[in-house]
């Protein structure tokens, strides 16, 4: 429901039908602006139900604490977007109704909170969200218990660890028109950690010690003023002195260094604090910051927890399944199951005879395969050191392309890494991921736990690395995403076939789209990026296009 990344999903009798992302269907990166009327109408035709039978609407973010939070004269607040306009959110001319159902707004960091608990299949866990700001709060620690979210305590916008690393990706010219905050995370193991930053953890505390105290503004000038009290510190202190010159990225790799491992230390400061308030073993993490996959390898690395969950969709997209969980949750406790989240795959998908049609009408050679035919090219083809779009089932919901919507490649060769980012359009630098069978995982990699998710980062064995070089970042790192049958079987044959040829169980995986779109949604979209750029092949269902 807010001014970007906005998304609708459904929860029926407790359990998540569906989840769409408006960017998804506008073809406008991040949805700027947009409300979710496309997800909204894509979660009900899912599952076959009118909008007038919806029992309750719950928004990610709640107006009233804003508008506080803000401090706003009138004449600004009749010029703002109203989040929670039923008009704007739910036209009647688009969704039919005569009376619009319940309509409930979640505070935000209570939605992620939600968004991360209520999935985690974890009964007693910390509960962290980190982020740029929701309302009037950037930190949130909470306890989740028996299925009750227990607020322990919060941390203000002038203290967000979410707008630190946003204005640090923009002092070195990586975040960009989408926010692209995670480049910096990429560019951080080119450099050491040697230059000063603003953000300390001393004393028990996080704390910007070195900015002026800015919080008796309004919070509508709040944000502004912090960065540009962030940007002036980077001029003044940190190599090289100067903002955003893209054309010299990498002498901004120990400034990136420093910035990551002083976030990476207050996450660290956060989770031990909820060790020692919670006495939990198990750790819940939401927010845009739970998408630092470095940061989330460091917490894992780090001992505190038996077993961490990173909700998939952290980001504000992830608030739509927060806020109906937490209503849930609240009036019906009875329905909160417990049952863990394991896969991402409640998006759209397509019949043979959509795809078929799709193929017709682009006037391409292509081929109808069988599904085991369709496995078996496509392992071929990537043996071969083809790069291929791959498009089946459900899409995924989150920034990660898990299998259903991906860009596979051979990671047995480093040239695969520099195909994959010029067909992407992004910088060469910046690192692909693995998908690996679930059961091979600790053959090739150290870490204590794997991930579904493709979000937390690990070290490779070092006698791996060698042998998938596409996939291995300059300090050793992956964030793999680990592929079970049961929840992906296709993506797994074509593992398991491609490790037949190759004798690696691991595929490169990154999403399929071009760094300025979001991804595919449609075959029609799939087909136009597989004409568009240099990729080799292109599998939608049953159908395989070559170049």
């Amino acid at each position: 429901m807010g001014l970007h990344d906005s998304s609708a999903a459904l929860v029926i009798n407790g359990e998540l039908i569906a989840m769409g992302e408006q960017e998804r269907f506008s073809r406008h990166k991040r949805a700027n602006n947009e409300a979710p009327i496309d997800a909204v109408k894509f979660c009900l035709n899912c599952a076959n139900i009118r909008f007038d039978q919806v029992d309750v609407i719950a928004l990610g973010s709640s107006q009233k604490l804003l508008d506080e939070w803000h401090g706003l004269t009138e004449d600004e607040i009749k010029n703002r977007v109203q989040l929670d306009d039923p008009d704007r959110l739910f036209p009647k001319a688009i969704f039919g109704y005569t009376e619009l159902p319940e309509m409930v707004s979640v505070p935000h960091h209570v939605a992620h909170a939600a968004s991360t608990y209520y999935l985690s299949g974890f009964h007693d866990a910390a509960v962290l969200v980190v982020d740029n700001r929701g309302e009037c709060t950037a930190t949130t620690l909470y306890h989740g218990i028996n299925g009750k979210l227990k607020f322990i305590e919060e941390f203000p916008v002038t203290e967000s660890l979410g707008l630190y690393y946003r204005t640090a990706s923009q002092y070195a010219g990586l975040c960009g028109k989408y926010r692209n905050v995670g480049k910096l995370m990429g560019l951080a193991p080119y450099g050491k950690p040697i230059e000063p930053t603003p953000l300390q953890v001393q004393d028990g505390n996080v704390n910007f010690n070195q900015l002026e105290d800015i919080g008796g503004l309004r919070g509508i000038e709040i944000p502004p003023k912090r960065t540009e009290q962030l940007l002036n510190y980077y001029k003044k202190n940190c190599y090289p002195y100067a903002v955003g010159l893209k054309d010299d990225v990498m002498a901004y790799s120990n400034f990136a260094a420093s910035i990551q491992k002083s976030l990476e230390q207050a996450l660290v400061h956060y989770c031990s604090v909820l060790k020692e308030k919670t006495g939990s073993e198990y750790l819940a993490i939401a927010g845009g910051v739970g998408l630092n996959c470095s940061g989330n390898g460091v917490l894992a690395d780090s001992g505190l927890y038996k077993q961490i969950f990173i909700q998939p969709v952290a980001g504000d997209a992830g608030v739509s399944i927060g806020a109906a969980y937490e209503i849930v949750a609240e009036r019906h406790p009875e329905l909160i199951n417990f049952k863990p989240m394991k896969h991402v795959y409640y998006g759209t998908s397509y019949s043979d005879e959509e795809v078929l049609k799709a193929a017709k009408e682009s006037n391409l050679k292509f081929e109808v395969l069988s599904r085991e035919q369709v496995v078996d090219e496509a392992a071929r083809m990537l043996a071969e050191d083809k790069i291929i779009g791959w498009f089946q089932g459900r899409e995924e919901i989150g920034p990660r392309a898990l299998g259903g919507r991906s860009l596979l490649g051979n990671p047995k060769k480093r040239e695969t890494l520099i195909r994959m980012n010029n067909i992407k359009n992004r910088e060469i630098w910046r690192p692909l991921a693995p998908s690996i069978l679930e059961e091979k995982f600790h053959e090739y990699f150290k870490g204590p736990q794997a991930s579904e998710f493709m979000i937390i980062a690990t070290k490779v064995h070092e006698f791996r690395r060698n042998e998938v070089p596409a996939v291995v970042h300059i300090d050793g790192t992956a964030r793999p995403q680990i592929v079970k049958k049961d929840t992906n079987e296709i993506y797994w044959k074509l593992i398991k076939r491609f490790e037949e040829l190759t004798g690696t169980p691991i595929l490169v995986n990154t999403s399929f789209n071009t760094d300025d779109e979001p991804i595919v949604h449609t075959p029609q979209n799939a087909i136009k990026d597989f004409i568009e750029t240099d990729m080799d092949g292109l599998v939608i269902n049953n159908i395989l296009f070559r170049k």
